[in-house]
């Protein structure tokens, strides 16, 4: 769960600098030139679910824990409801769900990220809609022992 959600950060990390080293798909260059200039973002997770006995882990200490390793990457975050006070509202939003097999210390797991900003649609002037433009997901498997976050 730690190296998902850290593949996942340190991606948006080096997204903008590695746009043109790499080969991508013309909606993935849509995705990256969307995050361009953004200087910091609010954090949200949401929708921890499933069926776990793993304490550790919840919607806050994930949070702690995204916004630890944001930092440590030196990408500046701050907490979702100060996100509205930011130009664009730019929040990354986090979605872990996690299922115990049956009597079994062995997990499921899904994790997606989407980057969401306020966005004006070509059709009306109105803006303040919030759109999704960047997302990524995973599903896994992983031992209890792997499940917990620890301070990066």
């Amino acid at each position: 769960m730690k190296n998902i959600l850290s593949a996942i950060l340190l991606f948006i990390m080096s997204s903008q600098n590695q746009v043109f080293a790499q080969k991508v798909t013309e909606f993935e260059l849509h995705q990256l030139k969307a995050l361009q200039g953004i200087e910091k973002f609010g954090v949200y997770v949401w929708d921890m679910e499933g069926n776990h006995n793993v304490d550790d882990l919840s919607p806050s200490t994930i949070e702690k824990f995204v916004h630890s390793a944001l930092r440590g990457a030196k990408i500046e975050s701050v907490p979702f409801t100060d996100a509205r006070g930011i130009t664009g509202a730019p929040s990354l939003e986090v979605s872990v769900r996690v299922w115990q097999k049956r009597n079994v210390d062995s997990y499921a797991y899904s994790v997606i990220a989407r980057f969401i900003q306020d966005a004006k649609l070509l059709r009306t002037n109105i803006t303040h809609y919030s759109a999704i433009v960047w997302e990524r997901d995973d599903i896994g498997h992983a031992e209890k022992n792997d499940l917990t976050l620890s301070p990066l």
